[in-house]
């Protein structure tokens, strides 16, 4: 399981608010330690950003588990939008965000079924290849 990252400024890390999870973008890394970094399509492939999208949902899970008491109190995961740091010309986007839809399915079956937002960006922070926000149902 996966610990939850300290927000790296003045937010929180997931809200809870009339029975829904909002979890802020979360990056691929352990701490303060970025596990993957560069664009993806120039110095990131497509399979080493797939499994960084996969913690990104791992990380996203660990949150909601954070505020809930646990990965039970997951009704529903409703949506996910991911962002892939893209070197020009780069345009599969969803394939890269494949790897967090399959880590959700896995870890949740089919409370893990969601909808999803695939998008390129020049630029994510601290150089990350991608980062990944959700929204799930969750019993209090």
């Amino acid at each position: 399981m996966s610990s939850v990252n300290k927000p790296g400024g003045n937010y929180l890390p997931v809200i809870i608010h009339d029975g829904l999870a909002y979890v802020s973008g979360q990056l691929p890394r352990r701490g303060e330690d970025l596990l993957y970094a560069g664009k993806v399509g120039a110095g990131v492939d497509i399979a080493a950003a797939q499994e960084a999208a996969a913690l990104c949902a791992d990380l996203c899970i660990a949150a909601i588990n954070h505020a809930t008491g646990g990965e039970d109190r997951i009704v529903q995961v409703l949506q996910v939008v991911g962002y892939v740091a893209s070197a020009a010309g780069f345009t599969q986007q969803s394939q890269v965000m494949n790897g967090a839809s399959d880590r959700l399915i896995e870890r949740l079956g089919e409370r893990g079924r969601h909808t999803r937002t695939s998008v390129g960006v020049a630029e994510l922070p601290r150089g990350a290849p991608v980062e990944l926000s959700m929204i799930a149902a969750v019993r209090s």
